[in-house]
């Protein structure tokens, strides 16, 4: 009789490289399976040698149009493709199957810590929701495992889907700590910022994220020339951009609404008065696939809680 946890040890240890086996068999190419793997081809290489140390015994004939299969190399296809590929398909499909009451939101990170975090118990209360599942990203519209029930987003007007509402438009302001300015006491106007050297702190957002304005768009948009080349920071993700103005390390765009409360907190100013609107802005879409009622009402709470902002 098979020692059923020795086979299980066994197995445990090999799994990843058996699934890497499998790939290559069935693509035909390493560099095409680790692509399909999201793994370097080295690593990949790497994990077929060390399976056939392991068993002692040679699974591919390496060529260089691409690897073909040994006798016992397809031997050993045969037996794992099927149950190997079935256990993945199955595992993707529970992981992706939603929990009961449950409502996922896909929001970027900044909208998740800026407006979405605070308001959850407000949320939970209102509508009695058993469950809710944020899901954060840089871009809502790129995320793993299933569907979300509603998506929040940054976009322009159109350019995604005709079905997403608009909840908040872009609005961008200069902002500062109170130390900051008291250090940069000069300032009054746009171009004071460029006059006085003023650091400034930049998002540096992925391509694929909305493009939101930058330093050289809003000032362009309020009538000053930019021609800064150096003593800027520039920062991957809106939250560092916000900290770092918070700690006084330099003047920020604040986004209305997402920078609000620190404002009407006083933890953040605007050093000059003037508002940049553009024509992109925040929107909120359900699923395409079924939406439950729950989701709904979530769909109905955000456009309700963000009417002052589209007023």
């Amino acid at each position: 009789m098979i020692d059923i946890g020795n086979s299980y040890g066994r197995f445990v240890r090999d799994s990843a490289d058996l699934c890497s086996f499998v790939r290559v068999c069935h693509l035909g190419k390493l560099s095409a399976a680790a692509k399909d793997l999201n793994v370097t081809q080295p690593s990949l290489s790497q994990r077929i040698k060390n399976l056939e140390l392991a068993l002692g015994r040679q699974l591919f004939v390496r060529k260089s149009t691409g690897v073909d299969m040994t006798a016992e190399g397809h031997a050993l296809y045969q037996l794992l493709s099927e149950p190997l590929e079935l256990a993945a398909t199955r595992y993707s499909e529970f992981i992706g199957q939603p929990k009961p009451d449950q409502v996922t939101l896909s929001v970027d990170h900044a909208f998740a810590s800026f407006w979405l975090s605070e308001r959850l118990p407000q949320l939970r209360e209102e509508l009695g929701l058993t469950d809710i599942c944020i899901v954060t990203s840089q871009d809502p519209w790129k995320i793993q495992g299933a569907e979300p029930d509603i998506r929040v987003f940054g976009d322009t007007a159109g350019t995604r889907n005709t079905s997403a509402q608009l909840i908040f438009p872009e609005q961008v302001s200069a902002i500062c700590s109170a130390a900051f300015l008291e250090e940069y006491s000069d300032i009054r106007e746009p171009d004071d910022l460029i006059r006085l050297a003023v650091p400034l702190l930049h998002l540096n957002s992925p391509v694929s994220q909305a493009r939101w304005i930058d330093w050289p768009q809003w000032f362009e948009k309020v009538g000053v020339r930019y021609n800064r080349k150096s003593g800027h920071f520039e920062f991957n993700s809106y939250e560092m951009v916000v900290q770092a103005a918070c700690r006084g390390q330099g003047a920020a765009l604040g986004w209305h609404v997402l920078t609000d409360r620190l404002v009407a907190e006083q933890k953040l100013l605007h050093p000059v008065p003037q508002t940049v609107k553009t024509g992109a802005g925040y929107y909120v879409q359900l699923s395409n696939s079924g939406v439950s009622k729950k989701a709904t009402k979530v769909m109905d709470w955000i456009m309700d809680q963000t009417a002052s902002a589209r007023s």
